[in-house]
């Protein structure tokens, strides 16, 4: 049941978009936003036939400032070689609705007819602009990964998932930051991470549209002189990244997980070291007003403590504190 707090994205193709256009307005229906995939109008001249059938649908005379009002975010896709809508009927639709445009090049109709039987793109833009659930976008982001079956949920904020599948979850991490997001690195796992992994190059992209901070959790101080954190300074500077270097005993008394990132106040990610047996545990998502609390107070007792690194010689002169 649709309530009318509910955030709606209507996702129109070819017909559908003015199918969609007649019910807002008859309805008075508030969307959040909506998708329209090869839209047009007025009739397209093709074949007397589908001008026929489609008859009924054909309008250019709607009350486009009422449609505005009721759909306030849109998005027309297109095509430069469909061979049904040409993309000046597209280009016309969206002028009317003042949508922005996506241009799919060889994109056809955008049908089964050139095997299009997915549409990731529209996938993604509702997600974008869809106030999901951590849970429910995270599962959706797995599903279409391939990968359902690795996650492990208890029921609506936490997501559980081994640590095997990190890469998977740091796709939903990064993409779904949207101002900042607050991460450490604790070198005592230094051995389960790659400077150059396809993780760490989706920090560094989502570095360019959101702010991004990592503090270096040190284990030892000779940990400062390895290579490996070495290069991951670099290319985390390079990036934008705001890095810092703070020492383990030096907040572990106050945080029990020194390798955590909290994303928007909106979500926590914890990487749990077993000391014992020399492991990562099971990764948590977590999503929880009282655990994003707990991260946040985490994360101003680590700043109070850490050093700003404005180049990897930094780390060896603090590898030579006294």
């Amino acid at each position: 049941m649709i309530k009318k707090t509910d955030k709606l994205c209507f996702v129109g193709h070819s017909l559908g978009p003015l199918f969609i256009l007649h019910a807002v307005t008859k309805y008075n229906l508030h969307l959040d936003s909506a998708i329209f995939v090869s839209p047009f109008l007025d009739k397209l001249q093709r074949s007397w036939q589908i001008d026929h059938v489609n008859s009924s649908f054909y309008k250019i005379d709607f009350d486009f400032d009422l449609i505005k009002k009721l759909i306030p975010t849109s998005y027309v896709i297109y095509s430069d070689d469909d061979p049904y809508v040409h993309k000046n009927y597209s280009l016309m639709f969206a002028h009317a609705l003042g949508s922005s445009t996506i241009l799919v090049k060889r994109g056809g109709h955008m049908n089964s007819e050139v095997n299009l039987n997915e549409f990731s793109l529209v996938f993604d833009l509702c997600l974008t602009r869809l106030d999901l659930p951590l849970y429910q976008r995270y599962l959706m982001t797995r599903q279409k990964l391939g990968a359902i079956n690795y996650v492990e949920s208890t029921k609506g904020n936490v997501v559980k998932l081994a640590a095997k599948d990190a890469l998977d979850e740091g796709v939903f991490r990064w993409r779904y930051m949207e101002k900042y997001g607050f991460v450490t690195l604790f070198t005592g796992i230094m051995s389960f991470w790659d400077p150059k992994s396809q993780y760490m190059q989706d920090a560094r992209k989502a570095a360019k549209r959101a702010e991004l901070t990592r503090v270096i959790i040190a284990e030892k101080e000779s940990d400062l002189k390895n290579p490996v954190l070495h290069e991951q300074v670099k290319l985390d500077l390079v990036a934008g990244i705001r890095v810092y270097l703070c020492f383990y005993k030096d907040i572990q008394d106050v945080v029990p997980e020194p390798d955590f990132g909290v994303f928007d106040d909106s979500y926590v990610c914890i990487v749990p070291f077993d000391k014992e047996k020399q492991t990562v545990g099971t990764i948590e998502l977590n999503s929880q007003e009282k655990v994003v609390q707990q991260a946040l107070e985490w994360r101003k007792y680590i700043v109070d403590r850490a050093q700003k690194i404005e180049s990897a010689k930094d780390l060896e002169r603090f590898a030579n504190r006294s």
